[in-house]
């Protein structure tokens, strides 16, 4: 690969952060282009193991097969990848757990910066093993994806502050007695939904159906349950917003109170 072939393949890497107008994290589209390069399967992972992109062009994925997009890998396999500190070309895939594919060149790149490791890079091809120009091609989109992944753990961490923030409003608008009604029936649940009979739970607290009724509209207007009839059995219960436990023992902390 000549120079000016290099630099025209990193102008190509870099003109996805440029044509990246949302602000959104582009982890298919940059294994995508990798792929193309390189004619390669390219797949990206989170420091958690989560395949945040990838790129198949024969179809079936030389590594990680039956893993998709949004799923996560072995948590054995991933400690494997995240001990590889630099970028390492030829490496066993047999030995991290990977694949079984015969003749299999495999480059692993870690995504990082200053210490803090943010996920891996797994560029893989057949037979044709990676030359230096395309390990410095690697080390590049590695600099990209820190980035997007820089820009995804803010949009993460932003997210869930304002869901937090969401879930205290909503608990800090119930009523002492709402409060208690929300409480037991959430700890009635088995898992995320279920069925309760609003009735039974204010006669075993004491206080009216009606309160329990409201407490639970209450948290439905906020996007944090969805409710519906069940008929003679009750009312069914959907928890769409899970901060909602840690909130509902937060309040039981503060009052003293044995959920």
């Amino acid at each position: 690969m000549s120079q000016i072939e290099l630099l025209d393949r990193i102008r190509t890497v870099n003109g996805l952060l440029q044509k990246n107008e949302k602000g959104k994290v582009v982890f298919t589209d940059i294994c995508g282009c990798m792929g193309n390069i390189l004619s390669s399967d390219v797949v990206v992972l989170s420091r958690k193991g989560k395949v945040l992109g990838r790129n198949i062009p024969g179809g079936k994925c030389l590594v990680l097969d039956g893993v998709n997009v949004g799923e996560k890998i072995e948590n054995a396999v991933n400690k494997r990848l995240l001990s590889i500190l630099s970028t390492q070309e030829n490496v066993n895939p047999e030995l991290l757990g990977i694949s079984e594919e015969k003749d299999l060149k495999l480059l692993v790149t870690p995504v990082e910066i200053g210490g803090k490791r943010l996920g891996t890079m797994i560029v893989c091809r057949k037979k044709e093993g990676y030359s230096i120009e395309d390990i410095i091609l690697c080390e590049y989109a590695d600099t990209v994806l820190n980035l997007e992944m820089q820009r995804s753990e803010t949009e993460e961490h932003e997210e869930e502050d304002r869901v937090e923030k969401k879930v205290k409003a909503a608990f800090s608008a119930l009523s002492y007695s709402e409060a208690l009604g929300v409480v037991k029936v959430l700890n009635s649940l088995k898992g995320n939904d279920g069925r309760v009979v609003a009735s039974k739970v204010a006669e075993n607290l004491g206080i009216t159906r009606s309160v329990v009724v409201n407490g639970l509209k209450k948290l439905e207007s906020a996007g944090i349950i969805e409710t519906g009839s069940a008929g003679m059995k009750g009312t069914r219960i959907n928890v769409v917003n899970k901060e909602i436990y840690r909130e509902a023992d937060k309040w039981c902390d503060r009052h003293h109170i044995n959920p």
